[in-house]
């Protein structure tokens, strides 16, 4: 039946543990490639493997996973802004291209909170 008036408490370290997981796995792989784009399929997939045990363990509502995935993704992302997005000549281009990363992001955890929300529960 779920937890129907208990509110469970986010327990940030482990998710924090995860961006900087996925942060690291990033650097690692940005180095080896050459389009900045297939960098950031070591974010998608820390997300992929996050959405599938939230949709597994139930647990989790849209805003929750929302909240948990976006600080994920954004941890994950950061060697990209600063080692391929930050030292551009065109500085309009570089602000575009690290607000497209950003959108990314976010739209990727919207997609990902929708997936692992659980459903609506009748009583």
């Amino acid at each position: 039946m779920g937890n129907l008036f208990l509110k469970e408490r986010e327990n940030w370290w482990t998710w924090i543990v995860w961006g900087v997981l996925g942060c690291i796995s990033t650097g690692i792989m940005l180095p080896h490639i050459s389009e900045v784009w297939l960098a950031l399929l070591s974010p998608a997939c820390f997300l992929l493997i996050l959405t599938s045990w939230m949709n597994y363990s139930r647990r989790f509502d849209f805003s929750r996973a929302f909240k948990v995935l976006s600080c994920v993704a954004v941890m994950s992302v950061i060697p990209v802004l600063l080692e391929h997005l930050h030292p551009v000549i065109d500085p309009t281009q570089g602000i575009v291209d690290m607000a497209l990363v950003i959108l990314m992001c976010v739209g990727l955890s919207i997609i990902g909170a929708w997936v692992a929300r659980r459903p609506k529960q009748y009583y």
